[in-house]
């Protein structure tokens, strides 16, 4: 064995192993190390960080008064161009899908204004979002659909804010038209949100004129000429008292045969959204008349083998 092997094995005797307690101390002391590093940081970055909040709250804020006046501008730009009531209901639909736009845009534009103050690489967050958007796609085929459908909606022009309209069943007046639902509110005061890829046909009842339409039983036992002269001769007294009626109402003799009486008709047309209070009118008018001629105008009578 040479002198060098002698001093190795000499160094290796002499040197010492760290006990178990020693190195729970150590890592203790690296751990105490790191927590003070990273406070350190902390109270550096905390001003900026600070700085960066207040200006994300700051754009967060002005972002919602742009959206407010932004929307208020379009409003008053749009219904500024004119007060026929045919055309302040297409622009109102107009403004409707213009205000539904602007918003998501601005909205969007919020976002990417906040996370770009933070320090976030939009550019790798769009081609992510690229990407992704394929992906998400194929399970967004309904907002798709309701977007393009909103989009002919307004191109169309079938269906404007303001209309009294029926749609899959559902009668109300158009409250506004966005670029993914229709809203609508029916005589109850119940408003119903329609998606615009659900809207299949649309029965619109305040385009060009309505008509007021009443049907009248008539008892077999009474002579019809009679009753036809004596409806005729109401309408006209109608046609100058009811008010809206430009004409005097239509009376049809016979329009149809009922088990229990046989049906004529009174028809006028009258302003659009006020043919029930015309109808009323009328029947309140044909029933009075009625009354005062001593006709009993047919009705279900119970037998009395039902009654007991």
């Amino acid at each position: 064995m040479d002198f060098s092997q002698m001093r190795m094995m000499a160094a290796t005797r002499t040197t010492p192993v760290p006990s178990g307690g020693n190195l729970v101390v150590s890592e203790v002391q690296d751990a105490v190390s790191v927590a003070k590093d990273m406070a350190s940081s902390f109270r550096e970055q905390l001003p900026v960080l600070l700085f960066h909040l207040a200006m994300a709250v700051v754009v967060i804020l002005l972002g919602i008064l742009l959206v407010r006046l932004g929307r208020m501008f379009i409003t008053r730009l749009i219904r500024r161009r004119s007060k026929k009531k045919g055309i302040i209901q297409r622009t109102d639909t107009v403004r409707s899908i213009l205000s539904s736009v602007f918003g998501y845009v601005m909205y969007f534009l919020i976002v990417a204004i906040v996370l770009s103050i933070f320090g976030v690489d939009l550019g790798s967050i769009l081609a992510a979002a690229g990407v992704v958007g394929i992906a998400i796609g194929f399970g967004a085929q309904t907002l798709v659909k309701d977007i393009i459908s909103g989009l002919f909606i307004w191109g169309e022009g079938n269906l404007a804010v303001g209309d009294l309209v029926s749609i899959n069943d559902l009668t109300g007046t158009v409250e506004s038209i966005s670029i993914r639902t229709t809203v609508m509110r029916n005589f109850n005061g119940n408003l119903y949100t329609i998606p615009n890829g659900d809207i299949r046909t649309v029965t619109n009842m305040s385009r060009g004129f309505r008509r007021a339409i009443v049907q009248v039983p008539c008892p077999y036992e009474e002579n019809q000429e009679r009753i036809v002269e004596m409806l005729r001769e109401e309408m006209q007294k109608a046609a100058t008292e009811i008010e809206g009626l430009k004409d005097v109402p239509d009376v049809m003799s016979i329009v149809a045969f009922d088990r229990h009486a046989v049906m004529a008709q009174v028809a006028v047309i009258c302003p659009i959204g006020e043919h029930w209070r015309v109808e009323r009118d009328l029947r309140s008018r044909i029933k009075a008349r009625f009354d005062r001629e001593g006709i009993m105008m047919p009705h279900y009578v119970l037998p009395e083998s039902e009654s007991k």
